[in-house]
């Protein structure tokens, strides 16, 4: 069966998910929850489907207000979507022809460059810096060419954890104004930074969220886009009617209604289970990058043997590709759970080795 150009010359995208929950593993390999949503969320999804509504087509409109009011937006400048990868996909396939270019630094999250890659636009990828990932805004702007129709900016990045200020998003928008700017926001409840109030100023500016990370619903996948109204009604043109389901809506909303259980639960990861992984790691000798979300990218004396010895104790931790193959990225848990984390690699014999060299 013949298919298009742009898709025979991809590769398939296979994570690493199978068997991750066929035994006790601690999950630090996919930057999700850690923890499952709080008993709440259960009992609306168990009302939802004892009252006979499967059914049902779903509907948004009281979710999409309640959603527009935690993002700071209008209701007409949200769009609901199954996960952020199903927006990252929307959105690339709305701007991007073949023969286009999208500009995203790398290392970045590799599914809005296969999106972009699927179009048949061709993907330029400036590098973070080995020295910190800080956000290579120079090289982001010095990428941009006639035929760039799309700048992608990942906000905190994935993998890396490091973030672009508002003021850089800000430069990048107002400096092009007429290039498309995606700014992927997966983590702003763990960063707490948006380019959010920036929505009403630029028209060329879309932003991409999700409910899987810190709202712990990555099996419902939900996702949303925020951008003008005119832009988000170009998205409901080819979003498919219907694509996000009920029980993820439900779910959603009992989280937004009382969001207590995942504000603590952030506030655990952020505020003292990461700074006591940081600690930690530095005084094994472990380097790793400055990151705003939820995980941290870990550059051990050899990553994929530390991960292979991980998982052998019950822990998943993510082995990273070129240009950070060195490296390995780990979610941040409960205190708890970090603890378990840190005994285990306190008997890594490479460990030993790193804290007695000093790293």
């Amino acid at each position: 069966m013949k298919v298009r150009d742009a898709i025979a010359r991809m590769t398939v995208y296979n994570p690493p998910l199978e068997g991750r929950v066929e035994r006790d593993y601690l999950l630090l390999d996919f930057s999700e929850s850690t923890q499952p949503p709080p008993p709440h969320v259960a009992e609306a999804l168990k009302m939802y489907i004892d009252s006979g509504r499967l059914r049902i087509y779903p509907s948004y409109g009281r979710f999409a207000e309640k959603l527009a009011a935690y993002a700071g937006v209008r209701p007409e400048q949200v769009l609901l979507t199954n996960g952020s990868d199903s927006a990252l996909q929307l959105i690339t396939h709305v701007l991007l022809e073949e023969g286009d270019e999208m500009v995203m630094a790398k290392p970045g999250f590799f599914v809005t460059a296969a999106c972009a890659r699927s179009a048949g636009a061709q993907v330029i990828m400036p590098e973070y810096p080995r020295a910190d990932m800080a956000f290579p805004l120079e090289a982001v702007l010095g990428a941009v060419t006639p035929r760039t129709r799309l700048i992608v900016v990942v906000s905190p990045n994935n993998p890396t954890g490091t973030t672009a200020s508002l003021e850089q998003i800000e430069t990048i928008l107002r400096t092009h104004p007429d290039v498309p700017v995606l700014v992927d926001e997966a983590y702003y409840e763990f960063s707490g930074a948006t380019a959010a109030p920036l929505v009403d100023r630029y028209d060329n500016l879309v932003i991409t969220r999700t409910f899987s990370k810190a709202f712990a619903l990555a099996g419902l996948r939900l996702g949303y886009a925020l951008s003008n109204a005119a832009f988000i009604g170009e998205l409901l043109k080819v979003r498919i009617p219907y694509d996000v389901n009920s029980l993820a809506v439900v779910a959603a909303e009992a989280q937004l209604d009382r969001p207590e259980a995942w504000q603590a639960y952030v506030a655990e990861v952020m505020q003292r289970a990461k700074p006591m992984v940081e600690r930690f790691l530095r005084e094994h000798g472990v380097f790793f990058y400055p990151s705003e979300a939820n995980f941290l990218l870990a550059r051990p004396d050899d990553a994929q043997a530390a991960a292979e010895y991980l998982k052998a104790h019950d822990i998943l931790v993510r082995p990273q590709r070129e240009p950070v193959a060195d490296c390995f990225r780990m979610s941040i848990g409960t205190v708890a759970e970090m603890q378990r984390f840190m005994e285990v690699w306190a008997r890594y014999p490479g460990a030993r080795k790193a804290a007695a060299h000093g790293g």
